[in-house]
């Protein structure tokens, strides 16, 4: 539930804004820092982490998420023109936040999982590339939220029946 309401959010934050020369720089401001901190926060369950993590762990993980989004966000400012680069930011956005919270949260994520949820996140990144608008910007970060959301909620549901 918490991916589909960060998800909501996101699509109707972009949804919101208009698109322009005024609103580039603060939308690629905020956003490594509202998804790259609520989507973990919601999501990656750090209170039941196991004891043996310390808090360091989780500031790293946190901060390794505001990185990756800042990455997947410089690839996506390339103003819509080269559907690859839309394609591996979400791909690569995907990738290397799941990859950090297997090892630094010792989730017991499958690799398989993660290259798939992956490329779905990728695959979500090509919209708003076929239709240029605000809208399917938002879309597709929910999808991304949403796919990524999905993995985490049913690694946590695993751990829970151990």
């Amino acid at each position: 539930m918490n991916s589909i309401f960060t998800g909501l959010f996101y699509f109707l934050f972009c949804w919101s804004l208009e698109f322009g020369v005024a609103t580039k720089l603060p939308f690629i401001l905020v956003m490594p820092y509202l998804p790259g901190l609520t989507f973990p926060l919601t999501t990656c369950y750090y209170k039941t982490v196991t004891n043996s993590l310390t808090f360091i762990r989780k500031i790293v993980h946190l901060t390794l998420s505001v990185l990756i989004y800042l990455g997947s966000v410089w690839l996506l400012s390339g103003e819509l023109r080269m559907g690859a680069f839309f394609v591996i930011a979400g791909f690569s956005g995907s990738f290397f936040f799941l990859i950090a919270t297997k090892y630094l949260l010792r989730k017991e994520i499958s690799d398989f999982h993660i290259l798939g949820t992956s490329v779905l996140s990728g695959l979500a990144f090509l919209l708003p590339y076929i239709n240029k608008s605000a809208m399917y910007l938002g879309l597709a970060l929910f999808l991304w939220t949403f796919f990524n959301g999905l993995l985490l909620n049913s690694e946590y549901k695993k751990a829970l029946c151990r």
